[in-house]
């Protein structure tokens, strides 16, 4: 007589293999279902997204699509980033207490002297936006090309922009990294945007060891999403190149 435990052990594999076939069949009705809502144009766009990633050397949209595409004739350009402008950078689009805009002029007036009694003004810009101050520092005073480590040449800046901070310790300090449009693919830095939080990182842990308490500063790297005027030139890549700190009082300690 056969054994009763060997037949229920074979019944129980033939529910479990159908059971998956029948979750296989169920996505596929799902991903049928869901490919039967899209539009052409969506169906259109994203099979030519893939195909601009799958054939331009880790997906650099960036580059004219056209040269990347695999010969596709539907191809997604990308869309050109937004370039930030002086107007951004002086003019509030909300309402400012009058008080607190004076504050900062006098704040954004006494960082510009300092940078100049350096004579760094050359390599630093100060600007008032609103109730902030944001001060612009040219990347190549801080940084070889293509890496985070700070350079000697550029402590007389970061002394002054320590003297600054300390002077002002209602002010939070928002650290932020840009770079050029010009593509990076290293062991330490795979892409632009790694390179710009990395730097914009190691130049928080340098204030960090100065005693800025951490609470009051962030780092941000934004890569080329954000470029002051089109990548066109080495002249215009070299001013994209950057970094920013932008200074804006704490709301939660003000008095």
């Amino acid at each position: 007589m056969q054994d009763p435990f060997v037949e229920d052990e074979e019944v129980a594999a033939w529910i479990v293999t159908y059971a998956d076939l029948m979750s296989l069949l169920l996505v596929f009705f799902i991903l049928l279902y869901s490919l039967s809502k899209l539009t052409e144009d969506t169906l259109v766009s994203a099979l030519s997204s893939i195909q601009i990633a799958l054939n331009s050397n880790g997906a650099l949209t960036r580059l004219d699509p056209n040269l990347y595409s695999g010969g596709g004739t539907e191809t997604i350009k990308p869309v050109d980033p937004q370039l930030a402008t002086e107007a951004d950078l002086t003019y509030s689009k909300e309402p400012i207490d009058e008080v607190e805009r004076e504050h900062v002029n006098e704040i954004a007036n006494d960082a510009a002297n300092k940078f100049a009694g350096q004579n760094l003004e050359s390599q630093v810009a100060v600007f008032e936006d609103g109730e902030r101050i944001t001060i612009r520092v040219d990347g190549a005073s801080l940084f070889e090309s293509g890496e985070a480590d700070i350079l000697w040449s550029g402590e007389p800046i970061f002394e002054t922009l320590l003297q600054i901070f300390i002077r002002y310790p209602e002010y939070n300090i928002s650290i932020k990294g840009h770079t050029d449009n010009i593509p990076i693919n290293t062991a330490r830095f795979p892409s632009n945007w790694e390179l710009s939080a990395i730097r914009a990182t190691t130049t928080l842990r340098y204030f960090l060891s100065e005693g800025i308490p951490p609470e009051r500063m962030t780092a941000t790297g934004y890569a080329d999403v954000i470029p002051l005027v089109p990548n066109d030139t080495p002249e215009h890549r070299a001013l994209n190149r950057r970094a920013e700190f932008v200074l804006e009082r704490n709301k939660d300690n003000t008095e």
